[in-house]
């Protein structure tokens, strides 16, 4: 998932990849409020999953980030 979770907000989003790393925070990757609904919304688009802004912006990292989005997605709250 953290693969495709970096495509999604390097091409969609238009952030660079080399900050978007698993360690990194959102803060530090670049993945501000905009990045973040951009996210939700393709999550939604290609996944049918909902994320609220607020879920999302509250992973201390990209990769705890990927496994919230991996966990939603494997059908659990």
């Amino acid at each position: 998932m953290l693969e495709e979770l970096k495509g999604i907000l390097t091409a969609q989003a238009g952030l660079p990849p080399a900050p978007i790393t698993a360690d990194a925070t959102l803060a530090d990757a670049g993945i501000d409020s905009m990045a973040v609904t951009v996210l939700s919304m393709q999550l939604e688009d290609r996944m049918g999953l909902f994320l609220t802004e607020d879920e999302l912006s509250c992973a201390p990292t990209v990769n705890a980030l990927a496994d919230l989005i991996a966990s939603r997605a494997a059908g659990n709250p």
